[in-house]
């Protein structure tokens, strides 16, 4: 399954953008491979560069890392071994980043802004539309890392929600790569009205998760004092393949396996943005596995015990979970190839986020507020991160429980 034209773009996004910042050491035009590179094993393309690769059959797009031919456990895996990439492209890993290149990135990517989702997916909410939801309900969407309200929602049905909520639906488009949860939720605030007064229900996905906690915690006193008028009463929250407690795959020593696990999703889905991926690939190499906005996202992050240990506008009869136990190795993802290793395919998890991670802590749900594909000990085939709302029983939760 080759490229959509959706992705070959945002990869030759990408590419341009690492071509603007001089960062590039080569690359063919028009996304075609690199000259005298026929498919080689990972172990041979490995040098003190990193490497944007595609699977030779899928065109699946991957990460190879300077000096690492195999996973970062230092594990090699027998489907590596095979001559099957082809080096579509090479990033100087001596090119340091800016924020404000890491900005550029997200910016060509996505503005930053809400969106009126009555008028589609491409429209930015007037000052007018967001003061006259005020004192009225309102259905807030909160999108995931590399991700945009079409990418992570482009699969659910509005209409419903929009007759619900009488049109007061609104998505969250932010920067993710670049951006701590703390910042987009302070963002999120400062583009409501200052008397918006919003009785808000959100839907959120994956990072959004951390986003929602961040804007509704009581432990941020300049996020507790933003959002005094803006944010009057919290509803249902729904938390679907969030990162309530974070992901191990963005600890320092698991950094690679989870860009490559991104690339692997973003290679297929439109749920994740491709060009996003390369972008924190770049970010990473350049400037070290400690940036704050992948800090954030790690298990046990110092932003995550904040959440934990602070009050919150959250309440247990108003939260909402949807998660899922991953079978990678009996998939489609698996035969599109890839470079990640047998420790994420043997855990319970969705291909990023634990299956235990989606709760909040002490969280003990019945079953009307639990939607789960699989179990912790029972693994499934069909849905993984960026899959949950192509499927029936992930949209009739949503509807059944919202409004």
């Amino acid at each position: 399954m080759p490229l959509t034209p959706n992705k070959q773009a945002e990869l030759q996004r990408a590419l341009q953008d690492a071509m603007a910042d001089h960062a590039l050491l080569a690359a063919m035009p028009d996304l075609q491979p690199m000259a005298g590179t026929p498919p080689l094993p990972a172990g041979l393309i490995a040098d003190s560069e990193l490497h944007i690769v595609r699977h030779k059959v899928s065109g699946c797009v991957q990460f190879v890392f300077p000096g690492n031919a195999g996973p970062a456990t230092g594990q090699t895996l027998a489907r590596q071994s095979g001559w099957d990439w082809i080096v579509q492209a090479t990033i100087n890993t001596a090119a340091q980043m800016t924020q404000a290149m890491i900005d550029k990135i997200e910016a060509h990517h996505q503005p930053e802004r809400l969106l009126a989702l009555r008028h589609g997916y491409g429209q930015t909410a007037t000052t007018a539309e967001l003061g006259a939801a005020s004192g009225h309900k309102v259905l807030l969407l909160v999108h995931g890392v590399f991700s945009s309200t079409r990418g992570a929602f482009g699969d659910l049905d509005l209409q419903p929600l929009l007759e619900r909520y009488e049109g007061r639906v609104f998505g969250y488009d932010h920067w993710t790569i670049g951006r701590t949860p703390q910042q987009n939720a302070m963002n999120l605030l400062h583009r409501l009205p200052a008397n918006a007064n919003w009785e808000v229900d959100i839907l959120c996905h994956s990072r959004g998760g951390l986003v929602v906690r961040s804007l509704l915690t009581e432990g941020m006193a300049d996020i507790a004092r933003a959002r005094a008028g803006r944010i009057a009463k919290v509803g249902k929250v729904m938390f679907v393949a969030a990162a309530n407690r974070g992901s191990p795959l963005a600890d320092p020593d698991e950094i690679k396996h989870f860009l490559n696990v991104a690339a692997l999703l973003a290679s297929f889905s439109g749920g994740m943005g491709l060009d996003l991926v390369i972008g924190l690939a770049r970010m990473v190499v350049s400037l070290g596995f400690g940036q704050p906005s992948v800090q954030a996202l790690a298990s046990g992050s110092a932003l995550i015990e904040l959440l934990n240990r602070s009050g919150t506008l959250l309440t247990s009869a108003s939260n909402y979970y949807a998660r899922a136990n991953f079978d990678y190795g009996d998939s489609v993802l698996e035969r599109a190839g890839s470079l990640i290793s047998n420790a994420l395919i043997d855990s319970a998890n969705d291909m990023v986020v634990p299956y235990d991670s989606v709760l909040l802590p002490e969280a003990a749900p019945d079953a009307g507020h639990m939607l789960s594909f699989g179990s912790a000990e029972q693994k499934q085939p069909t849905v993984w991160h960026t899959d949950f709302f192509r499927q029936p029983a992930t949209r009739d939760f949503v509807l059944r429980n919202l409004a």
